[in-house]
């Protein structure tokens, strides 16, 4: 499986956090239902969603949140920040396969697009609502959801 960049967003996790070198993500199944324009793009499966309580992106500290899956021949991600400065969350989306869609509105960064994901939490996992838009305005709306979150590994060890 390919290596899929978060748009540079790079999770730092406080030294709270347990930090293990090389720790694989276990596995959780993932639903993803989207439109992109009038396209509908549905996959279900093997996935991995992750949730940090204290993590930092640009130096604001953040709840944070990862989903990734690759299914077929399309790779689906997507981190939601919660600042815990009650700002408004930030994202960062990117989905690649016959297009590619990046959209990211995680302040600090390169804008791309604009819009809202919404965490909705069920049992162990939860539903991500996201409607947004690219740079070049093309809508992208739907949900992504995760049976399970598992808590986040630090990158870089």
């Amino acid at each position: 499986m390919a290596a899929i960049s978060l748009l540079g967003a790079t999770a730092m996790l406080n030294g709270d956090q347990t930090r293990r070198q090389g720790a694989s993500v276990p596995d959780v199944s993932v639903t993803v239902s989207l439109k992109v324009n009038e396209q509908f793009m549905r996959s279900s499966g093997p996935g991995t969603c992750t949730h940090a309580p204290r993590a930092s992106i640009y130096n604001v500290p953040s709840e944070m949140w990862t989903v990734r899956q690759e299914a077929e021949t399309r790779s689906t991600q997507l981190t939601l920040w919660r600042p815990a400065d009650g700002k408004d969350e930030m994202f960062s989306f990117s989905l690649s396969g016959g297009k590619t869609i990046n959209i990211s509105t995680v302040r600090g960064g390169t804008i791309s697009g604009s819009g809202t994901v919404k965490l909705k939490p069920g049992g162990k996992g939860g539903t991500f609502t996201i409607d947004a838009k690219t740079r070049s305005g093309e809508a992208v709306a739907g949900t992504i959801e995760c049976s399970a979150f598992t808590p986040a590994v630090a990158e870089g060890g």
